[in-house]
């Protein structure tokens, strides 16, 4: 377990970048809550000139203790105990040469970790964290408990921390994992692995092992079936596993004369068409769902009945438009070549027409052609934005469209009844878009103008 900090004894505390986290902290330290000694020393540094929060930091604490466009390394080396934010890299050599003369170095989720009195649940994985997170959430809210999501999700875990809850229930990012050491849980979660951040990280093994920080101090650990080349060496006792595939001890799917149905030790749950939300993929991560929600003490049964009419979150798989027998699905929130293969995948199988698949966009160093496999199950391959042609180039007969209003153009002429377009882009956004929410939204609005001009 990572040594326990003596919050009294903390003379000196840099907090390294603003944003939400690292405001959340700021917030934290300052508060009536604050574990720190009155007399401490809280400075800010952040590396950009106009940080998100900025404004309302230096309301709080004042101008002389923030300090913008960077830092100096004896800085961090006379602090007592330093706090990264996870949108900066821990590679930084004042941060390592920091550690390397004993200075702490902690994230907000390792404060959280080390203060938190209540059950704590927490998921992790390449794709599909926010949609198991919010599952759980819904599940304990619908049944009457405060069960509160917190994390990568959007509400910081120290801001969290502060309210009534009964259990937390963290999404975790690789960056939040990487400074966490001793979060104890009920119950962790590793959806999948896939090639992603290597902007980052060295290696896709040091972006896994990051993931599997999480497995620390776990009671039961909640795996995938189809990913077993990413479960921990040494797997815990306590396992919990979830999958397409059939299981007579553990969540499972079957297929029958009836269609595809969930199933727990070997006995149906609900069939998939309980569910709003669309694809195989899905059935999985509401398989993770249920288990996390069992160590918290709701069984299946009820977890089902709560999140049977859940659509899913923007931006994720998520069924925006149908006209003419054609679906359009926007999945904008995949961002990389895991999240993109999940969503082919899962909604093939449901697919009676052809899928029609939109990718591209900022690749973030990504090696194509893990694509190569998954694109045999997609029938027109529409490509946009920086990398683009490099993805066409994996498929003959693709187009490349360059903008996203030009690729919804083109799918739109070409489909036909029970053909389901697809934005699934395997690429970050930042090439053409100021985020994947962006994105997701103008594909929509494009997608209604076309509609509505062809009325």
């Amino acid at each position: 377990m990572e040594k326990r900090i003596h919050w009294q004894q903390i003379g000196s505390v840099v907090v390294l970048g603003l944003g939400q986290s690292g405001s959340s902290v700021v917030r934290f330290f300052a508060g009536e809550n604050s574990p720190l000694n009155a007399e401490c020393d809280i400075r800010i540094f952040d590396s950009r000139e106009h940080p998100p929060g900025l404004d309302d930091i230096v309301d709080l604490v004042g101008t002389e203790y923030v300090t913008t466009g960077g830092w100096r390394l004896e800085d961090l080396l006379a602090a007592d105990l330093i706090v990264v934010s996870p949108g900066l890299d821990a590679r930084d050599a004042d941060i390592q040469m920091a550690r390397d003369a004993g200075v702490p170095i902690v994230g907000d989720v390792e404060i959280f970790a080390q203060l938190n009195q209540r059950p704590v649940v927490a998921v992790t994985g390449s794709n599909g964290k926010s949609t198991v997170t919010t599952l759980v959430e819904q599940m304990g809210q619908y049944h009457g408990y405060r069960w509160v999501a917190a994390g990568n999700i959007g509400v910081p875990v120290l801001d969290a921390l502060q309210q009534d809850a009964d259990a937390y229930v963290l999404e975790l990012s690789s960056f939040q994992l990487e400074t966490t050491r001793s979060l104890k849980l009920n119950a962790a979660a590793l959806l999948n692995v896939s090639a992603d951040h290597l902007d980052r990280y060295d290696s896709e093994q040091s972006y896994f092992e990051a993931k599997l920080n999480i497995f620390n101090h776990a009671s039961v650990s909640v795996l995938n079936r189809q990913d077993q080349q990413h479960w921990p060496k040494i797997v815990p006792d306590s396992v919990v596993t979830v999958g397409v595939d059939e299981s007579v001890s553990d969540y499972g799917l079957v297929k029958d004369d009836a269609g595809i149905a969930m199933t727990r030790n070997g006995s149906i749950l609900a069939r998939a068409d309980r569910f709003a939300l669309a694809g195989t993929h899905n059935l999985v991560n509401i398989q993770a769902a249920l288990a996390l929600a069992e160590t918290l003490g709701l069984s299946p049964d009820k977890g089902i009945a709560a999140i049977a009419d859940f659509t899913g979150l923007p931006h994720r798989c998520q069924v925006v438009y149908e006209a003419q027998g054609v679906r359009w699905v926007d999945d904008s929130k995949a961002t990389n070549i895991g999240a993109t293969e999940a969503a082919i995948n899962g909604l093939r199988p449901m697919i009676n027409g052809r899928l029609i698949l939109i990718a591209g966009g900022d690749g973030k160093g990504a090696q194509f052609t893990q694509l190569l496999p998954v694109l045999s199950q997609v029938d027109v391959l529409l490509t946009i934005g920086r990398d683009g042609k490099k993805i066409a180039e994996l498929r003959k007969g693709a187009r490349y469209c360059e903008h996203l209003s030009d690729a919804v153009k083109t799918a739109q002429q070409i489909a036909e009844a029970e053909d389901w377009v697809v934005l699934s882009p395997a690429c970050a956004s930042l090439d053409q878009f100021k985020n994947f929410v962006e994105r997701g939204k103008v594909f929509q609005e494009h997608i209604v103008r076309l509609y509505e001009r062809s009325a």
